[in-house]
C-alpha cells in the first residue's frame, strides 16, 4: 500500500512540476506588421499563417497593416519594438534590396534583424485591363514602342518586385512606360480594373482574370501556373532568361531569443505543410515556404545580389 500510495502521489506532482519546467516561450499576443495594405499577396499570406499560428502557440497573432515610406513605417515599427518575441516584420525583396535603392537607409537588414522562415513565393502575371488592344506580351511591347512614356502601369513600391519585374522587361526591350506606385496591392488593383492605369505585374490577380475583369498576357517565373495554365510564361513568348518572382518571409529584431525564433520558425514550416493550407495557397498561386532560418538568411542575401545590377544598372532609388 505505501509503493501505491507513493507512486499515486508521485504521478500526481509530476504534472504540475512538468509545466513549470517547460514554460511557454512566447506569452503575449503577437503581431505580424506588414509593409502593404490588406488585401494583397503578402497581407493574405500573412493571415493565413496567422490565424493557425495562433491555434499553435497559444497566444493571438494579429495582423496589422503599415503601408508606406517604401516598406520604412513598418520596418522602424519592428526595429525599435522589444525583441521578445512577439513582433515579426514580413518581409519581401525590397527588404534587403533597399540597402542599394536608397542613400541613407535607416537600418541594417541583416545587422538590426534575424531571419525566422520564408511563408511563401509566387510568379507574378503580367495584367492589362481590357480596354488596353493587347492579348500577349509581344503585343504588349510593340504598344510601349508605339506610344512610348504613355501607358500606365501600376506596382507596389520602389524596389518591389512588381516594380523591378516591369524593369527587367523594359530593360530587355528597351522600352519606356509611365510608372505608377501605390501602397499595396489593393489600391493599385482597384485603379486597374477602373481603367484608370492599363497595367500591372502582381500576384494576387488570379480571380479578376477568371472572372474576365483583367487580362493575363503571361506568367513571370519559369513554368506556368496551374491555376492558368493556358497563359505562358514571358521567357516561352521570346523572351528568353526573363525571370521574377515574388516571396513572404518572416524577420525578427536582432537580440531576439534564438529559441524562440526556432520555434517560430518550426511552427512556420510546420503550418506551411498542411495540406489545406497548400491548397488554399495554391488556389491563388502561391507556393508554400519550407526553410529554417540560416536557409531563409541565405536566400534573402541571394535575392539582394541577384537584383542588384538590374538596380543600378537601370539608376533606380527610392525616393522617400
Amino acid at each position: 500500500m505505501k509503493t501505491t500510495r507513493r507512486l499515486v502521489i508521485g504521478g500526481a506532482m509530476a504534472t504540475p512540476l512538468a509545466a513549470r519546467a517547460q514554460p511557454r516561450l512566447i506569452d503575449k499576443p503577437v503581431r505580424f506588421v506588414v509593409a502593404y495594405t490588406a488585401g494583397g499577396a503578402a497581407d493574405v499570406t500573412s493571415r493565413t499563417v496567422a490565424q493557425r499560428l495562433t491555434e499553435k502557440i497559444g497566444v493571438p497573432v494579429v495582423v496589422e497593416n503599415r503601408p508606406g515610406g517604401n516598406t520604412l513605417i513598418a520596418t522602424q515599427s519592428v526595429q525599435r519594438a522589444p525583441a521578445d518575441g512577439t513582433s515579426y516584420l514580413v518581409v519581401s525583396l525590397n527588404f534587403a534590396l533597399n540597402t542599394v535603392l536608397m542613400a541613407n537607409l535607416p537600418y541594417d537588414p541583416f545587422g538590426d534583424f534575424t531571419a525566422v522562415g520564408l511563408m511563401s513565393s509566387a510568379p507574378n502575371i503580367l495584367v492589362a485591363h481590357p480596354s488596353l488592344p493587347v492579348r500577349n506580351v509581344p503585343e504588349f511591347v510593340a504598344e510601349l514602342r508605339k506610344r512610348p512614356g504613355e501607358i500606365a502601369v501600376a506596382h507596389t513600391g520602389v524596389g518591389t518586385i512588381t516594380h523591378l519585374a516591369g524593369e527587367l522587361l523594359y530593360d530587355m526591350t528597351d522600352t519606356r512606360v509611365n510608372l505608377i506606385g501605390y501602397g499595396g496591392s489593393a489600391p493599385a488593383q482597384a485603379d486597374l480594373l477602373s481603367g484608370r492605369v492599363q497595367a500591372m505585374f502582381d500576384s494576387s490577380s488570379v480571380d479578376h482574370i477568371k472572372e474576365g475583369r483583367l487580362r493575363a498576357l503571361g506568367v513571370t517565373g519559369a513554368h506556368r501556373l496551374s491555376v492558368l495554365p493556358d497563359v505562358p510564361t514571358i521567357a516561352e513568348q521570346g523572351f528568353a532568361g526573363y525571370e521574377a518572382s515574388s516571396w513572404y518571409g518572416l524577420v525578427a529584431r536582432r537580440g531576439t531569443s534564438p529559441d524562440i525564433v526556432r520555434h517560430v520558425s518550426a511552427e512556420v514550416q510546420g503550418i506551411m505543410r498542411l495540406q489545406d493550407v497548400r491548397e488554399q495557397l495554391a488556389q491563388r498561386a502561391y507556393v508554400p515556404g519550407d526553410t529554417t532560418p540560416e536557409q531563409f538568411d541565405a536566400f534573402m542575401r541571394n535575392e539582394a545580389q541577384r537584383w542588384t545590377d538590374l538596380v543600378r544598372k537601370r539608376n533606380i532609388r527610392a525616393d522617400v
